[in-house]
C-alpha cells in the first residue's frame, strides 16, 4: 500500500514538470521578412531590409538580408550635345553613369559642327554623354581660289572666241564648282596685240584650289628663269601641286598634256604673231606661244607661261602638228579672278 502511494506521487510530480517545461512559442516569432526599401530608378537606396526571422526559444536572428545600396545610380539618360553639326555630326561624350558603367565613345571627327540635340537628366543609371562625332572637313576648290589652270580646252583649238569668250569660259568653269567661285570676276591670261596679259589679271597675291599662293605679286610671278627666281619658292620647277585645274586635280602628266595657251613673253607682255590672231583661229597655220604648267619639260626654260609655240588646230589625241596638241597641251588657258 505504501509503495502504491509512493508510485503515485513519482508520477504526479512527472506530470507537474512536464507541465512546466511548455514554451512559449518554439517557433514563435518576432520579425518576419519586413523590409523597407527606398530607391529604384534614379535613386539611393536599393534593396533594404532590417529584421528576417527572428524567435525565442526557437531560432533566433538579428539581420536576415539587410541591404544599404543596392543599385544606386545618378545620370541616367543625359546628354550635352547628342548630335551636334556645323556641315555635319560633331561629338565629345559617350556613356558615362555614376553606379553603373563609365566610359563610352569618345570622338572628334568627321564633318565640323555646333549645335544639336542634348537632354539632361533621365532615370538612373543609364547612359551619360554629351555629343557623338566631331569633326571638320573640306573638300574641292575652296572660296578662296583666285587661280586655276582650265581641266579642258574650249574645243575649236586657238580660237577662244577672243578674250571676252575666253573669260567667260573661265567663269562658266568656276561656276560649276561653286556659286561663290562663279560670282567672282575671272579674266584668262592671254595677251593679244591690244593687251598684255599681266595687265588682265590684277596684283595678287593669287591662290589655287587648295587656298597656296602660287605667286604675291606681278613681279614674283613673272620672275622665272633665273636659278634663284623669286617665283621658285612657290611655284617650284616641275611641280605638279601648284597649277591646278578648278576642280583642285593637277594637271595630267599621262598623257602630258601641260601646254598652257598664253601667246605671251615670260615677262607677261605679247609674243607678236603667237596668238592665234588674238584667240579667233584655229587654223594649223596659225601659232600660238604657251608655257607649261609644271615648269618643266622638254629642255625648255623652267616657264609657266613662255616655253615654245604650238599650232592653233583643235585637240588630237596624237598631238598632231599644227594643233594646239602638237607639244603636250589639250587648249587649256589659265584663269585668274581680279578684284571687282
Amino acid at each position: 500500500m505504501r509503495s502504491d502511494r509512493f508510485g503515485g506521487f513519482v508520477a504526479l510530480s512527472l506530470l507537474v514538470a512536464a507541465v512546466g517545461c511548455g514554451g512559449s512559442g518554439s517557433s514563435a516569432g518576432t520579425g518576419g521578412a519586413p523590409g523597407t526599401a527606398s530607391g529604384g530608378s534614379n535613386g539611393t537606396g536599393g534593396v533594404s531590409a532590417t529584421g528576417g526571422a527572428s524567435a525565442t526559444g526557437g531560432t533566433t536572428a538579428t539581420g536576415g538580408a539587410s541591404a544599404s545600396g543596392g543599385t544606386t545610380a545618378t545620370g541616367g539618360a543625359s546628354a550635352t550635345g547628342g548630335t551636334t553639326a556645323t556641315g555635319g555630326t560633331a561629338a565629345t561624350g559617350g556613356t558615362t553613369p555614376t553606379g553603373g558603367a563609365a566610359g563610352g565613345a569618345n570622338g572628334s571627327g568627321g564633318l565640323a559642327g555646333g549645335g544639336g540635340a542634348g537632354a539632361t537628366g533621365g532615370n538612373g543609371g543609364g547612359q551619360v554623354g554629351t555629343g557623338g562625332a566631331a569633326g571638320s572637313g573640306a573638300g574641292g576648290a575652296g572660296t578662296t581660289m583666285s587661280f586655276f589652270v582650265t581641266s579642258r580646252g574650249p574645243g575649236n583649238g586657238g580660237n577662244l572666241a577672243g578674250l571676252d569668250g575666253a573669260d567667260a569660259f573661265c567663269k562658266m568653269l568656276a561656276t560649276a564648282v561653286s556659286a561663290d567661285l562663279g560670282a567672282k570676276t575671272w579674266h584668262a591670261y592671254l595677251s593679244t596685240a591690244a593687251v598684255n596679259a599681266k595687265d588682265r589679271i590684277g596684283t595678287g597675291p593669287w591662290r589655287n584650289a587648295a587656298g597656296v599662293i602660287i605667286a604675291n605679286n606681278l613681279t614674283d610671278l613673272h620672275d622665272q628663269i633665273a636659278a634663284n627666281a623669286a617665283l621658285n619658292a612657290t611655284w617650284p620647277p616641275m611641280s605638279t601641286a601648284i597649277a591646278l585645274d578648278e576642280h583642285g586635280a593637277p594637271v595630267p602628266t599621262t598623257p602630258l598634256v601641260h601646254d598652257i595657251l598664253t601667246g605671251s613673253n615670260t615677262d607677261g607682255t605679247v609674243m607678236t604673231g603667237a596668238t592665234c590672231k588674238d584667240w579667233t583661229s584655229q587654223s594649223t597655220a596659225d601659232t600660238a606661244e604657251v608655257g607649261h604648267s609644271n615648269r618643266a619639260g622638254g629642255g625648255r626654260p623652267p616657264s609657266w607661261n613662255a616655253a615654245h609655240t604650238v599650232g592653233c588646230g583643235p585637240f588630237t589625241s596624237n598631238n598632231q602638228t599644227g594643233t594646239v596638241s602638237s607639244g603636250g597641251g589639250r587648249g587649256s588657258i589659265y584663269c585668274f579672278a581680279v578684284p571687282q
